[in-house]
């Protein structure tokens, strides 16, 4: 499984936690999505067996003030019962805190006995769920029932949680009361413990009379009310006024009473909405997910595909709802694999990017290599170990070049891995002298012994060794080093300036000497005076140092008085200056004045074992800090080091600036100069050409090849091919033919015409555009030529822009 596989799956379980814990969100999400299924499917026919009867404001106008006299009910019933209705729900509570009603009471109840089909509404309190039923701490019964315990009666209650739910049965101590819906539909299906409510269309579409309406038929005679008969009456209010009102999606003021009606049409017809597997459909959906995610690793359509799932899902999931009314966790598919979307579409934008800048995913790549040349290994070693002696020559060879291969290929897998960062036993920093080796803790003792003396000390070590920092401990140590340290490079300058910069000058000593200058020696009086690159003196310079070393004295350039000084004379070579003395070249009396004490600093290829704590030290120098691959410190070990300390300072500078750059934390090979890794580094390039070599640059070894390692694109592969080979053309200096065998590294007719044929098309394109435009500058040139910049890797367009001048030269 590969890492932006890895990276899609966290993300679609970061989004369902999410989700799971801000559960406000999914259930807003999946409560508009079956309002929008709604919307789509338009409004349905409810059951024309319930019919309501409510009380509007006007009603209230006409029969009295509210609570309206219980003789209005009890005509209702009455002529409801006339009628041969099937059963009568009163919606309305009848409380028994009303005194005045009392009188009307008797009549009321004369009327339910009568009608023996009426179903009273009770009030529950607060409900709480426990054990999976529902459980009130009261409940509070309409007046009639306290009379006559056997009427009917249902409460209307509700939940409001993602939609509006009533529980069907509800408890308080040993009394289990039903829902008002329920005890009207009359059924004992063993139905959830509650039900959401499908509004299936506007209430308006429910047969429905206003209460005086009603009254008016009645008085009327009218026939349209003999349909009443077995029908469901519903009697309620729909003052808004008096009545709780609910927004559905067709209504935006659906009295109470109507409400109870859409539950009765639900369970009637057993169409509400079901969210009994809402939970399990999380799980189902995150497995789909993750499905999806594996399925879609490798597809190259991704935005078509992904609109495919999503559509397909969304009609899927339209049809289940309207089919068999089930909720699912729907937003736990959509949102999530709309962030896996963006995830896909953010990597293929980096890989599209990538792709352009020449990058590769060169750990994978290397990793997938080094599995399969160890298994062609095996396969030789085995063959050698089956095969005569005769013919063991070639695949000896053919082992070690895989051996080869392998250790290179091991390398590059090292370049992932930081080095372990351990407390180094015996690492010291000794005034910027970073070392743990023998030779240094000698140097290191010498300077110690030597550094309070005033005696002379010459340095000698190859260049980059650190002699400069070897004179300051020497004069940071010294009895003089609360006074000045002068250093001189004595190579910067001629005899003339040299003379005038160590010894000063009075005003008029020479031409431009418009005032007195002090010298080095004279500024470093009481101090220590540091000759650096002391071998490139000259020898008639060599007698004014030999004095005042001697003695003290100095005459200034231009002046007729000596002049004194007290200094520790420092000085530091790079040369043999045995050789010179015998060369005549240095004087020898000078020679044993500077090195009363010779301090040597070995070269960092003699002290190796200093190469990874000073390559660490300067790694970690500065604002950030940075870490070495193993196989980056492998190479800087394996390296001789000929510029020793300064040119290791040098290149791991260079390697932060290349990690800064990539944004990375970690020196690894590709920030080393070519001359330190070239012995480890496998580049991309260089299996691209290995590869093309193998299948002898034939019309589908591009393809071949990009396959091989590790289905890269094919513009990739050949970009890459193009750039090595003008990058050889540069090279060797546009000699075509030397190019064409470097190139190819084979001897075959037919193999050369191959590369020749490639190397000419490339060059014919790159003419044809030049000459198009041959008037122009280099840079508009370049501009024009854009588009064969356009795919190159950025390390290949200096090769270019040398193959286009070449051209445009000729021309």
């Amino acid at each position: 499984m590969n890492r932006n596989t890895i990276v899609k799956i966290s993300v679609a379980l970061l989004i369902t936690a999410i989700l799971f814990t801000f559960r406000v969100i999914p259930n807003t999400f999946d409560s508009f999505l079956i309002s929008s299924f709604n919307l789509i499917s338009g409004e349905k026919e409810p059951d024309s067996s319930i019919v309501i009867i409510h009380i509007t404001s006007e009603d209230i106008e006409q029969l009295g003030p509210w609570p309206l006299k219980r003789s209005y009910y009890a005509l209702l019933l009455n002529n409801l019962s006339s009628y041969k209705v099937k059963k009568i729900g009163l919606e309305i509570f009848l409380s028994a805190k009303f005194v005045s009603q009392a009188v009307y009471d008797n009549v009321l109840q004369k009327e339910i006995g009568s009608a023996n089909n009426v179903v009273l509404s009770s009030l529950a309190g607060s409900l709480e769920e426990i054990n999976d039923h529902f459980i009130t701490d009261s409940l509070s019964f309409p007046s009639p029932k306290l009379i006559n315990d056997q009427i009917p009666t249902g409460h209307i209650n509700i939940i409001h949680n993602n939609g509006i739910e009533i529980p069907l049965q509800i408890s308080n101590r040993s009394i289990n009361e039903s829902a008002f819906s329920l005890s009207l539909a009359g059924i004992h299906n063993s139905y959830s413990k509650q039900i959401k409510i499908n509004f299936v269309s506007g209430w308006n579409k429910f047969k429905n009379y206003s209460l005086v309406e009603f009254f008016q038929l009645v008085q009327e005679n009218d026939p349209e009310l003999l349909q009443l008969k077995n029908k469901i009456i519903l009697v309620g209010i729909s003052d808004p006024q008096l009545s709780s009102v609910f927004e559905t999606e067709f209504d935006d003021k659906l009295p109470g009473v109507a409400l109870h009606a859409f539950a009765l049409d639900n369970l009637l017809n057993d169409r509400f909405i079901n969210d009994s597997y809402y939970s399990l459909s999380i799980y189902a959906f995150l497995l789909f997910i993750i499905f999806i995610i594996i399925f879609l690793k490798k597809q190259k359509r991704i935005l078509s595909l992904y609109t495919i799932i999503f559509s397909a899902s969304l009609l899927v999931y339209f049809l289940i709802y309207r089919l068999w009314f089930l909720e699912l966790a729907f937003s736990f598919l959509l949102i999530p694999i709309m962030f896996v979307f963006l995830a896909d579409i953010y990597f293929l934008l980096i890989g599209k990017r990538n792709e352009l800048t020449g990058y590769y995913n060169e750990s994978e790549l290397f990793k997938k290599l080094l599995a399969e040349k160890e298994k062609e290994l095996s396969s030789l070693q085995s063959d050698l170990n089956k095969s005569s002696q005769q013919n063991t020559g070639h695949l000896l060879e053919k082992i070690e070049g895989l051996k080869d291969d392998i250790e290179k290929l091991r390398e590059n897998e090292n370049d992932q891995i930081p080095a372990e960062v351990s407390e180094a036993v015996g690492e010291q920093n000794f005034s910027g002298l970073v070392f743990k080796s023998a030779e240094m803790k000698n140097v290191v003792e010498l300077i110690n012994k030597s550094a309070p003396t005033d005696a002379s000390i010459l340095i000698t070590g190859e260049s980059g060794t650190g002699k400069e920092l070897v004179a300051k401990a020497i004069h940071s140590l010294s009895n003089r080093k609360d006074n000045k340290f002068v250093a001189v490079n004595c190579a910067a300058l001629t005899e003339s300036l040299l003379e005038s910069e160590l010894f000063g000058h009075v005003k008029g000593a020479f031409t431009g000497a418009v005032i007195d200058k002090i010298g080095k020696f004279e500024a470093a009086d009481k101090g220590s005076i540091f000759l650096d690159e002391i071998g490139e003196t000259t020898e008639n310079f060599q007698v004014k140092l030999l004095r005042v070393i001697q003695s003290g004295e100095y005459d200034k350039v231009g002046s007729v008085n000596t002049s004194f000084t007290d200094v520790r004379v420092i000085s530091a070579t790079n040369k043999e200056l045995k050789v010179l003395i015998k060369e005549k070249k240095f004087r020898e009396d000078l020679f044993y004045r500077l090195n009363v004490i010779n301090i040597n600093i070995p070269s960092l290829r003699e002290r190796k074992e200093d190469i990874e704590p000073i390559a660490r030290y300067f790694s970690e120098v500065g604002d950030k800090k940075y870490q070495l691959s193993l196989a980056a410190l492998k190479s800087l070990n394996n390296y001789d080091w000929p510029g020793n300390v300064r040119e290791l300072e040098s290149v791991i500078r260079r390697a932060k600036v290349f990690c800064e750059a990539g944004k990375r934390s970690l020196i690894q090979l590709n920030d080393l100069p070519d001359e330190i890794v070239k012995s480890v580094k496998l580049n991309f390039e260089d299996l691209v050409i290995e590869s093309l070599r193998n299948k002898k640059f034939t019309h589908s070894s591009i393809n071949e090849t990009a396959r091989e390692l590790g289905n890269v694109s094919r513009t990739l592969v050949a970009e890459n091919f193009r750039g090595l080979s003008l990058k050889i053309l540069v090279e060797n200096n546009f000699d075509e033919m030397k190019s064409i065998v470097t190139i190819s590294k084979d001897e075959n007719d037919e193999v050369l015409t191959r590369v020749k044929s490639k190397l000419d098309t490339w060059l014919v394109n790159i003419q044809k555009d030049v000459e198009m435009n041959k008037s122009l500058s280099f840079n508009e040139i370049k501009l024009k030529l854009n588009s064969k910049y356009k795919n190159l890797p950025q390390k290949y367009h200096t090769y270019l822009d040398e193959v286009i001048r070449h051209i445009n030269n000729k021309n």
